[in-house]
């Protein structure tokens, strides 16, 4: 049984499960934004589709340079954007062209408003500098060219993805659907915000609340169930059903020794445990368990930074292979700033801590009293700690909690 692993051990557990990509679904554009894109889009033409004019001026056939020098090209007729009409250059005449209009056939040159000065239907150069073979004309697939890979499939769309979209005409997107997240908390002594505490023993559940929030962030659609009570049957019975409805159960709470943590029994029960137990601090009672008909069980601890930072490190992996991507943990390079001694260990620890970018390079400081059970110091970043002392100025390994709130 993989139990009691290192981090790496976990990660390369998750990575050799085979967990199959959800379906994927058609959804119009403006629905596609945070969403995974299930194919490639290619271009359906190039862009441009033809040589264009990027200024306002005059097109014209760069060997009658000279004569626009000495006497004058004269203006034949108007070419503006979206003409209907082919225009074509005559010997010693020019084309008025504006910006986005196709080139007329035979022009190479345009000379641009400001360089020129009209006399009797004429235009005439105004300035001494010199005009340049095609400098102002967009040359066909210039952009990317009919067939190119537009958006690489597994990219997260974003608003400007949109106009790439729209510009190749492209009204649906195929996308990964959301994976459905149910998240579970059990506890005696666990109340739901709104409601009325029996007595001063009891806490109100934050777990379930940020849980959701994450896995939200992460491109899921999550479901909060019912506070469980501490029984193996109602704990069972929650599991069962939400799996029924769901890719993946996330739970919290019952992880641990004691006499009513049965969570920890009851899982076993559904599938097979992948890992239990990984040797970091916070989260070291975590479970991953490969249930039947590619469903997943993610056992959390019930501390709230043990159970968020846990997931933020292994529920984001399995929900990116959902995906259909194989993401990793990001780090950052930061100087500490304050000195740290940690506690004979050999689990590595992911410290709250504050994080500054001071002249381009990132700078923390470890936050004192950093216990388990204070989710309201886990807000910027986390020091990673794998050696029994760090001195201050030392270059430690950080991760910023917003990168872990994208796939």
């Amino acid at each position: 049984m993989n139990k009691n692993i290192t981090l790496n051990e976990a990660i390369d557990l998750i990575n050799s499960v085979d967990i199959k990509p959800i379906q994927n679904q058609k959804v119009f554009i403006h629905d596609s934004v945070n969403r995974i894109l299930y194919d490639d889009i290619y271009a359906a033409e190039s862009s441009p589709k033809f040589d264009t004019s990027s200024m306002d001026g005059y097109a014209f056939c760069f060997q009658d340079l000279e004569k626009l020098h000495n006497e004058g090209l004269e203006i034949d007729c108007i070419n503006k954007a979206g003409n209907e009409n082919d225009c074509k250059i005559k010997d010693g005449k020019c084309i008025k062209t504006f910006t986005g209009s196709k080139i007329p056939e035979n022009a190479d040159t345009i000379a641009i408003v400001e360089q020129i000065e009209i006399k009797d239907n004429k235009i005439f150069l105004n300035q001494n500098k010199d005009i340049v073979q095609y400098k102002f004309i967009r040359k066909t697939g210039e952009n990317y060219k009919q067939g190119d890979t537009l958006i690489k499939k597994g990219t997260l769309i974003n608003p400007f993805h949109i106009g790439i979209l729209a510009q190749n005409n492209t009204i649906f997107t195929q996308v990964y659907r959301k994976p459905r997240i149910a998240i579970l908390t059990s506890g005696d002594e666990i109340a739901e915000i709104g409601e009325l505490k029996k007595s001063d023993n009891f806490i109100y559940s934050s777990n379930n609340h940020i849980l959701y929030a994450i896995a939200n962030a992460l491109g899921c659609e999550s479901t909060i169930h019912n506070i469980i009570k501490d029984s193996k049957q109602d704990i069972r019975n929650a599991i069962e059903n939400a799996l029924y409805f769901s890719d993946m159960v996330v739970t919290t709470g019952g992880m641990s020794k004691g006499d009513f943590d049965f969570t920890k029994e009851v899982i076993k029960e559904f599938g097979n445990i992948v890992f239990e137990s990984v040797k970091i601090k916070p989260g070291k009672v975590v479970s991953y368990i490969s249930c039947r008909n590619d469903k997943h069980i993610l056992a959390l601890p019930g501390n709230p930074n043990s159970s968020v930072v846990s997931f933020l490190l292994f529920g984001r992996l399995i929900i990116s292979r959902m995906f259909n991507i194989k993401t990793n943990i990001p780090t950052h390079k930061a100087v500490i700033k304050n000195d740290i001694k940690i506690s004979e260990s050999n689990r590595i620890e992911f410290a709250p801590s504050t994080i500054h970018l001071i002249d381009g390079n990132y700078e923390a400081s470890i936050i004192n009293n950093g216990q388990s059970y204070m989710i309201n110091k886990l807000n910027q970043a986390m020091v990673v700690i794998d050696k029994k002392q760090i001195k201050k100025g030392d270059l430690v390994d950080v991760i910023i909690l917003n990168d872990l709130l994208k796939i």
